[in-house]
């Protein structure tokens, strides 16, 4: 995938992963787009919700395997958030295309840019690209663009967790004694190869 139109797809699952609980949290999920942020108004909220249960229903149905309704999903999606493109030299970068905002709300204009990285993904890479971490405690969405569509973790921090842990369940089936936290064992850097799957 092109870079921006990966980064549009990582923008979709950075949604599902996202708190919305006021306001103030869809104007930080914004970040270092001001333009953008002035825009939101209190009506977004339950929008942003609303989006988020949209993606997140994607993201279920790529991680079960059913590329039916994952297409299905998307293509309907798409009708309520339509992609209308521009191009850009931003930055000194060569001419390439953006997912357009002008005069569009903000659950709008994140709606499409996440429709359109997903579109993407599926149409370079297929309908099972996306994930929940398998690790305890954590549900998070990611995209796997892995050559062999190996990822099973939503980060590095949840998959060394996971294999630490498995070591040291190893350690007491066999009798032995876990090595303390922070060792070299404890931390999968010997005989247990960490996993690396970067967000």
């Amino acid at each position: 995938m092109q870079v921006e139109f990966a980064s549009y797809a990582e923008g979709a699952v950075r949604l599902v992963n996202a708190k919305f609980q006021s306001l103030d949290d869809v104007v930080s999920h914004l970040g270092e787009r001001p333009w953008l942020a002035i825009r939101a108004k209190p009506a977004d909220l339950r929008a942003m919700r609303r989006l988020q249960a949209e993606l997140s229903a994607v993201v279920d149905a790529s991680a079960a395997g059913d590329s039916g309704r994952v297409v299905t999903l998307v293509n309907d999606a798409l009708e309520r958030y339509p992609v209308t493109a521009r191009l850009s030299d931003h930055d000194g970068e060569p001419w390439h295309l953006h997912v357009g905002d002008s005069h569009r709300s903000v659950p709008e204009v994140l709606g499409a840019e996440a429709l359109f990285g997903l579109a993407v993904l599926v149409s370079q890479l297929g309908t099972d690209r996306l994930g929940r971490c398998a690790a305890t405690g954590c549900n998070r969405a990611f995209v796997d663009t892995s050559a062999n569509r190996s990822r099973r973790y939503c980060s590095a921090r949840c998959a060394t967790r996971t294999n630490v842990a498995a070591h040291r369940q190893r350690a007491r089936r066999s009798g032995g004694s876990p090595a303390p936290a922070g060792t070299a064992a404890a931390s999968g850097r010997t005989s247990m190869p960490v996993r690396r799957d970067a967000p």
